[in-house]
């Protein structure tokens, strides 16, 4: 564990919602005069007995109905970061759909605008740097994620760096929002689909055909050799996040799980969180799991992490930057 938290970091899937610290959650529903319930660790998380995705997307109401405030989304933003720094995370891609902040009467502007002073304020306190993945939900309609986009347009590529889709895939298939990739394109905006996350390997091809640069989850391929070689071939990341795959049932545990088979292929593949609160994780968790459970050695999670740094969304300055920090941490604890 010393080696793992002593790793300089990169995390590329993980939710703003997700992330919400329960504390908060209690302190907006007592100023709120709403009486705390009694499943209320069950509302905002989920263990290894989770039978569904269904029942894992059910976390996000509470968490959602306290990020309807510019202040809100400023603490969020600074307590995620903060939480970066105590596990030596030094980049984070945060994902957040600016469509379900409006609830409480907000503009798309000033969601953007709470984000970036959250960012501002929280990268200067930490130190670590962070930039914004603006999700389409898959339930919502083309016009609604359209003009999300182009709000999301004016940020980019300062505050946002890319965006994606997220929300049921078996209900609302990638290839029913190929529009909004197309506009994605024709803005410069580059793209992470969530696919694959539910058996669903049609939603991968789709991804592979709007040449998606990365894949959320992209399990649904571990057993269809075919697919995994054009993703291959293509140089597409996939990003990994077992605790949760294992919460959703999308892998039953790690005797099934793919990280080994994909890294072993030379897919570029990294390890996330998703979701800290609602997974009940962190990053640090997750590599250590990855090595004592899933049997990776210490150059594998080497080769993890440099391969975040390759499928992130950061300035190529940034990423030369970090992969010295990198090979100067491997050279310094050698063993």
């Amino acid at each position: 564990m010393e080696w793992i938290e002593g790793l300089p970091k990169i995390e590329l899937h993980c939710h703003l919602d997700g992330a919400v610290h329960p504390q908060r959650i209690r302190d907006f529903l007592a100023a709120e005069g709403t009486p705390l319930p009694q499943n209320f660790d069950a509302r905002i998380s989920v263990g290894e007995d989770c039978p569904s995705l269904t029942e894992y997307l059910r976390c996000f109401e509470l968490p959602l109905r306290w990020l309807q405030t510019t202040q809100g989304l400023q603490t969020a933003v600074c307590d995620l970061l903060r939480d970066c720094k105590t596990q030596n995370i030094r980049y984070i891609e945060i994902r957040f759909a600016p469509t379900l902040h409006l609830d409480g009467g907000l503009s798309y502007e000033q969601v953007f605008q709470a984000l970036k002073e959250g960012r501002d304020r929280g990268e200067g306190e930490t130190g670590v740097r962070c930039a914004f993945l603006v999700c389409a939900m898959r339930h919502h309609s083309m016009e609604q994620n359209l003009a999300m986009l182009e709000a999301a347009a004016k940020w980019h590529p300062d505050l946002v760096c890319g965006c994606d889709l997220a929300g049921d895939e078996n209900a609302f298939p990638t290839a029913s929002h190929q529009k909004f990739f197309y506009r994605a394109a024709e803005l410069g905006i580059p793209y992470t689909i969530h696919s694959g996350e539910t058996g669903n390997a049609a939603n991968i091809e789709t991804a592979l055909a709007l040449n998606a640069k990365r894949l959320g989850h992209g399990i649904a391929m571990k057993d269809l050799p075919a697919l995994r070689a054009q993703v291959k071939a293509q140089g597409v990341g996939v990003e990994l996040c077992p605790t949760s795959n294992f919460q959703t049932k999308a892998s039953t545990g790690w005797e099934d799980y793919p990280l080994k088979s994909y890294l072993a292929e030379g897919l570029v593949v990294c390890l996330n969180t998703d979701n800290p609160t609602v997974s009940r994780t962190n990053l640090n968790r997750e590599y250590a799991r990855a090595m004592i459970e899933g049997g990776c050695t210490k150059g594998e999670i080497l080769r993890l992490l440099d391969n975040a740094c390759t499928m992130s969304f950061a300035p190529e300055t940034w990423k030369q930057s970090y992969r010295e920090e990198l090979a100067q941490f491997a050279a310094q604890t050698e063993t």
